[in-house]
């Protein structure tokens, strides 16, 4: 085989091995070049999926911190109603201790004001005697106020404290009012003058005075000497002059 041939075989195998290598490294690149875009497909799903999990982490927490305070905010609420609940039952039981007090009170208290209006009786009658009609039509309207059950124990107790009142002022006051008395069996026309719970006097218009006496039960006379402060005492009774000290029997005149 001659040279040039020899040279022409070399050339065409140098060539052929250079397309081939050409050929392996194109395939090698495209190759990794594949590989590369895969692996950055890969990368960036991964730093998606990466960034959702933070979000979702994120989010995670935010409801867990919710959820730790919503859970301090009931505990809080659990305890505050827990301490209000012991408050009402301690409420509930001393009404219950009061509704008793008040059942057992009702039990005395009524009984008792009977009694006050019984012995209230016993006084008038015993008492010094004066306004008979109007104390007598008072202790009448008691009597049935005790004896109505649609009244109710505070009202009886009202109207009973407000008669003693009366009573109790009677013993402070002074009263002057005209009137007609039956004297040694003669009707006169008179001004009465009551002081307190002390005396009863009257004065006629001619002058003629008296005092009521309370174991006799009758008016006896009077000296004429006691005619002018009788007559004084009951202008200051009906506000016709200023008060001033007069001189009356009392007591220990009989």
């Amino acid at each position: 085989m001659s040279k040039s041939r020899k040279f022409t075989i070399s050339l065409f195998l140098l060539i052929s091995l250079g397309l081939f290598v050409i050929q392996v490294k194109a395939q090698e690149a495209s190759e990794l070049k594949s590989e590369m875009n895969s692996s950055l497909k890969e990368a960036i799903q991964a730093q998606k999926e990466a960034d959702k999990w933070s979000q979702e982490k994120a989010s995670l927490v935010s409801r867990i911190r919710q959820v730790k305070t919503r859970l301090k905010w009931h505990k809080y609420q659990n305890e505050k109603y827990e301490a209000y609940i012991q408050n009402e039952k301690k409420t509930i039981s001393e009404l219950k201790e009061k509704k008793a007090q008040m059942k057992r009170l009702r039990m005395r208290l009524e009984p008792y004001l009977s009694k006050v209006v019984k012995d209230l009786d016993q006084f008038i009658q015993s008492d010094y005697s004066f306004l008979t009609q109007e104390r007598k039509g008072r202790l009448k309207f008691l009597r049935k106020t005790m004896d109505d059950y649609h009244i109710s124990l505070d009202e009886k107790m009202r109207r009973i404290l407000e008669a003693l009142q009366i009573e109790a002022k009677y013993g402070s006051t002074v009263e002057a009012k005209k009137a007609t008395l039956n004297i040694d069996n003669k009707k006169m026309q008179v001004e009465l003058l009551r002081i307190g719970r002390m005396a009863r006097f009257y004065r006629s218009s001619d002058g003629q005075v008296g005092r009521w006496n309370e174991k006799k039960e009758k008016w006896v006379k009077l000296p004429s000497d006691y005619s002018r402060p009788i007559r004084r005492a009951l202008d200051m009774a009906n506000q016709k002059q200023t008060v001033k000290l007069v001189d009356l029997p009392i007591g220990g005149l009989e």
